[in-house]
């Protein structure tokens, strides 16, 4: 009984391993969104909170702290009629040479959120679209720098020393964008596409040793020529979509996981109809193989165009 116990075991350990490793990216994943959502709450309210470093001027009036939108130039249209992040508020522009902060009034209580709710209907996702909206509007006028969801200065003073400080950086990166936008393209591999490296515990005590030894090298054949079918279609895909945008970047994928790839990429005005036509292309082309091409956008130049945590 022991050597037959051993044996179901040995046989069994890659599909239980699999499945180990399945839940825990699962259990991963949300762990990471939690924190992330604790950080950006965090950030904003230890912002929010700290004393002005100097007075307000007369010229923002109300109470509470700036929350920052995005960095634009001062000479474009200001988004006034979008609606700001809180309820009450009014977008403003605070100048410093030629750039321009786009922000309006915030008070702490305001950027409470429950860190448990990441429903559509949240808390949470209600201000993130909020956020989006103005610098969607923004971006609509102009070349826009998005700033980090979260940021908020103490005053207006505080907000133009960060244009100051950062002038360059921020004049050099609204050059790059330009009028671009960016779209985002992923390849899924479709659910139920053989991956797996053996056949399931219970078929295994129906099979003889050999039987299941050929059954599992052809798993492993199987998931091989996945695994080049889908380095072969990054490929495709990268080489095709490249010649109609200014950049791109990789955002994530694993060729063992169903995502395979996540790409950004920065399209000017003129290249977004043959993009699309291309990305379009590529999807019939990889049907056959189980692959799907998943594209998103437009959006404002996320990927591309926002300070990091060092700069702002």
């Amino acid at each position: 009984m022991s050597d037959e116990l051993h044996r179901l075991a040995r046989a069994a350990a890659p599909d239980v391993l699999a499945a180990a490793l399945d839940r825990a990216r699962e259990q991963a994943v949300a762990r990471l969104a939690d924190l992330l959502t604790e950080a950006i709450v965090a950030e904003a309210l230890a912002a929010a909170a700290d004393p002005p470093v100097e007075p307000r001027p007369a010229d923002v009036p109300g109470d509470g702290a700036l929350y920052a939108y995005a960095i634009t130039l001062a000479g474009l249209p200001s988004p006034d009629a979008t609606p700001a992040l809180t309820e009450g508020a009014r977008i403003e522009r605070v100048t410093c040479g030629d750039l321009a902060l786009l922000v309006s009034r915030v008070r702490p209580d305001e950027l409470r959120v429950d860190e448990d709710d990441l429903s559509e209907t949240g808390r949470l996702a209600t201000l993130a679209r909020g956020h989006d909206a103005v610098v969607r509007a923004a971006a609509g006028t102009g070349p826009a720098l998005p700033l980090r969801f979260g940021t908020v200065v103490p005053d207006e003073a505080a907000a133009r020393r960060l244009l100051s400080d950062h002038a360059d950086a921020a004049r050099a990166q609204l050059r790059r964008v330009g009028d671009c936008r960016e779209w985002g393209v992923k390849l899924v591999r479709r659910v139920g596409e053989p991956v797996a490296a053996g056949p399931r515990p219970a078929d295994q005590e129906e099979v003889s040793g050999t039987e299941y030894l050929a059954r599992r090298r052809q798993a492993l054949q199987d998931r091989d020529t996945a695994e080049r079918s889908a380095a072969d279609a990054t490929e495709l895909l990268e080489a095709t979509l490249l010649p109609h945008v200014r950049e791109f970047l990789r955002r994530g994928g694993s060729p063992g996981s169903s995502l395979l790839l996540d790409l950004a990429f920065l399209v000017p005005p003129e290249g977004e109809t043959s993009f699309l036509a291309a990305a379009a292309g590529l999807r019939e082309d990889l049907q056959a193989d189980g692959l799907e091409v998943e594209v998103s956008g437009p959006w404002p130049a996320y990927s591309f165009a926002v300070l990091e945590a060092t700069d702002a």
